[in-house]
C-alpha cells in the first residue's frame, strides 16, 4: 500500500499545478455562465422566450443542450453543461495518457517495473489521479455555480454529471492506452471519440421532442449514445432532476479500467495490442528535413482533428437549410432574437448561423494547433530535440518546421471545411461563397492559439500542455458563448475569435482578422527568439 500512495504521490506532485490551473479554469468557467444567466436573462419572460426560440430551432440545439425548464440553473444547464463537459473530457483524457502511454514510450513504466511497484501499482496510481482529477473538475463547477448564485443542489449535481462524463473518458483512454502503440495515436482517438459524443448528443437533442407549455425537451434516443447525454439526462435544477444517470459513466470508467488492467497483465511493456506498421529498412527522403519529420511525428493528430473538422462542416452545411423551414414555422420575432444569441450584429437568421457555424470550424482547427504545438515540449521533454539540435540543424528551422505543420494542417482544414459546407449548404443555405469565406477567415483566429503555445513553449517550457488547453478552453467559451452568455466586451475581446471577420454579414470589416494574423506572427517571431536564447530542458 506505501508503494501505492507513493506513486499516487509522484504523480499528483508532477501534475499538481496542470490539475490548479484547471480547476480555476472550471470555476471561472461556471461562474461567468452563471453570473451571465442572471445578467442576460435575469426574468422568466427573458428566459422562456429564449427558450421557445431555441427549442424550435435544432440547429442551435446541437451546439447548446437540452433544454429543462425555465429557472436560471436550467438555463445555465442548457447554455453550459455540454461545452463544458467536452472541455472536462478532453482533460481527463490527456492527463490520462500523459501519465501512461507517454511514460511508456519514453521507458519509465519499464524502469518503475523493475521495482517493487510492479506493473500494475503505477496504474492503479494513474487510476486514482483520473478519479482524483474529475472529482476536483466536479468540486470546481459545482463552487463556481454556486459563487454565481445558483442553488446548491443543482450546482453540486451539475459538478458530478460533467465529472462522471470526465470519468467515462478516462477509463476509455486508459483502456485506449493498451491498445495502441504510441501516445499521439491515443489522445487522437480518444479526442475524437469526445467530439463524437458531443456532435452524438445534440443529434439528440436537434432531432427531440419539445414540449412548449414547460419549456422542456425530450431528446431523441441516441442521446443516450454519449456520457454527455448521460449527463444531460440528471436534469441539475430541474424539479426532475435525478442522480441516477451518474450510474452509467462511473460503469463505464469501471468496466474500461477493469479491461485495461486485464490486457495490461497480458502484453508486453511497451507494446500495444496494435503494433505499429513496420517502418520502410530507409528512411524516405522526407524524414531528412526538420519539417518532414514534424510532418511524420504530427500527422496522426492532424488526421484526427482534420476528419472532426470535415465531419463537422458537412453537418453545419446540411443544418443550414434547416434554418430556412424553421423561419416559416418559428412565428414572428424569432429571427431577431437569433440574431442576438448568433451575435449576428443586425444580419439575418441564417446569416448568423453561417458565422456560428464557421466559429464551430475554427474551434475544431485551433485544437490542432494547440496539441500540435505541444509537439515541441514533447520532442524536447523526450530528448528528440537535443538529437536534431546537436546535427547541422540550427534552432530556428527546428522550431520553425514543427509550427508550420499544425499551420498548414490548420489551414487546409478551414479551406475543405468550407469547401464542403458551402457545397452541402447551396444557394438555399447561405451560398458556397459565404459558408467558404466565413470558413476560411477563422484562420488568423485560429494561429493565435498556435502563437501562445510557442510563446509558452519557449518561456515556461514545463507549463505548455497545461496553459494550451486552458486558452484553448477560455478562447472556445468566450467566442462560442460569450455574447449568449452576455459577457462584458472586453472579456469577449480576449478571444481571437471575436475579431473574426463575420464575412456572413453585410458590411463585413476585416481589420480584425489582419490584426490576428499580425499577432499570430508577432507571438511566434517572439518564441522563436526566446527559445533561442535559453537551454533545452528534457524531462517532465
Amino acid at each position: 500500500m506505501s508503494v501505492f500512495r507513493q506513486m499516487l504521490s509522484l504523480r499528483l506532485r508532477r501534475d499538481r499545478w496542470q490539475l490548479i490551473v484547471w480547476g480555476v479554469v472550471h470555476f471561472l468557467l461556471a461562474y461567468m455562465v452563471a453570473s451571465a444567466v442572471h445578467t442576460t436573462y435575469g426574468t422568466a419572460l427573458e428566459r422562456a422566450n429564449t427558450i421557445k426560440v431555441m427549442m424550435v430551432t435544432p440547429a442551435i440545439l446541437v451546439f447548446r443542450g437540452t433544454p429543462q425548464g425555465g429557472t436560471a440553473g436550467d438555463m445555465m444547464a442548457l447554455l453550459g453543461l455540454t461545452f463544458i463537459a467536452l472541455i472536462v473530457i478532453l482533460q481527463l483524457t490527456f492527463l490520462v495518457v500523459r501519465n501512461t502511454r507517454a511514460e511508456e514510450e519514453r521507458g519509465q513504466t519499464e524502469t518503475l517495473a523493475s521495482t517493487a511497484a510492479g506493473r500494475l501499482t503505477p496504474t492503479f496510481a494513474v487510476i486514482a489521479l483520473g478519479a482524483i482529477a474529475s472529482a476536483i473538475a466536479a468540486a470546481a463547477l459545482a463552487l463556481g455555480s454556486l459563487a454565481g448564485g445558483l442553488p446548491a443542489g443543482g450546482a453540486w449535481m451539475f459538478g458530478f454529471a460533467i465529472g462522471s462524463a470526465g470519468l467515462a473518458y478516462a477509463g476509455i483512454a486508459l483502456f485506449l492506452a493498451q491498445l495502441l502503440p504510441s501516445g499521439r495515436s491515443v489522445n487522437g482517438w480518444a479526442a475524437t471519440l469526445g467530439v463524437l459524443a458531443y456532435v452524438v448528443r445534440g443529434i439528440g437533442d436537434a432531432a427531440g421532442t419539445p414540449h412548449p407549455a414547460t419549456l422542456t425537451l425530450t431528446p431523441h434516443w441516441i442521446s443516450w449514445l454519449s456520457p454527455i447525454g448521460w449527463a444531460q439526462a440528471t436534469r441539475p435544477w430541474a424539479d426532475g432532476s435525478t442522480a441516477w444517470p451518474l450510474l452509467p459513466g462511473v460503469a463505464t470508467f469501471a468496466v474500461f479500467t477493469a479491461a485495461a488492467l486485464v490486457v495490461q497483465d497480458r502484453r508486453d511493456v511497451g507494446a500495444g495490442v496494435f503494433a505499429e506498421r513496420k517502418s520502410r529498412a530507409t528512411a524516405s527522403a522526407s524524414l531528412g528535413s526538420p519539417f518532414g519529420l514534424a510532418l511524420r511525428l504530427e500527422r496522426g493528430v492532424l488526421i484526427g482533428w482534420m476528419a472532426g473538422v470535415l465531419a463537422g462542416a458537412v453537418l453545419l452545411g446540411s443544418l443550414s437549410s434547416v434554418m430556412i423551414d424553421q423561419l416559416t414555422t418559428a412565428g414572428a420575432g424569432v429571427s431577431n432574437a437569433l440574431d442576438e444569441i448568433g451575435g449576428g450584429g443586425g444580419g439575418t437568421m441564417l446569416q448568423a448561423f453561417v458565422n456560428i457555424g464557421a466559429l464551430f470550424s475554427g474551434l475544431l482547427a485551433s485544437a490542432i494547433c494547440v496539441q500540435g504545438g505541444m509537439r515541441l515540449r514533447q520532442e524536447e521533454a523526450a530528448s528528440g530535440a537535443d538529437g536534431v539540435l546537436s546535427s547541422a540543424v540550427s534552432r530556428t528551422r527546428w522550431m520553425l518546421s514543427f509550427v508550420a505543420v499544425p499551420a498548414l494542417g490548420a489551414a487546409v482544414a478551414l479551406v475543405l471545411g468550407g469547401l464542403l459546407a458551402g457545397a452541402v449548404a447551396g444557394d438555399r443555405g447561405g451560398g458556397f461563397a459565404t459558408w467558404f469565406w466565413a470558413t476560411v477567415w477563422e484562420l488568423p483566429a485560429v494561429l493565435v492559439f498556435l502563437g501562445i503555445v510557442t510563446l509558452v513553449f519557449a518561456v515556461l517550457p514545463r507549463a505548455t500542455a497545461g496553459v494550451g488547453w486552458a486558452v484553448f478552453g477560455l478562447g472556445a467559451v468566450f467566442g462560442l458563448f460569450g455574447p449568449l452568455f452576455g459577457l462584458p466586451e472586453w472579456l469577449r475581446d480576449l478571444a481571437p475569435f471575436a475579431h473574426t471577420p463575420a464575412v456572413a454579414l453585410p458590411d463585413a470589416s476585416f481589420a480584425g482578422g489582419w490584426a490576428m494574423a499580425a499577432l499570430a506572427v508577432a507571438l511566434v517571431a517572439a518564441g522563436v527568439l526566446l527559445f533561442r536564447r535559453r537551454d533545452t530542458v528534457p524531462g517532465e
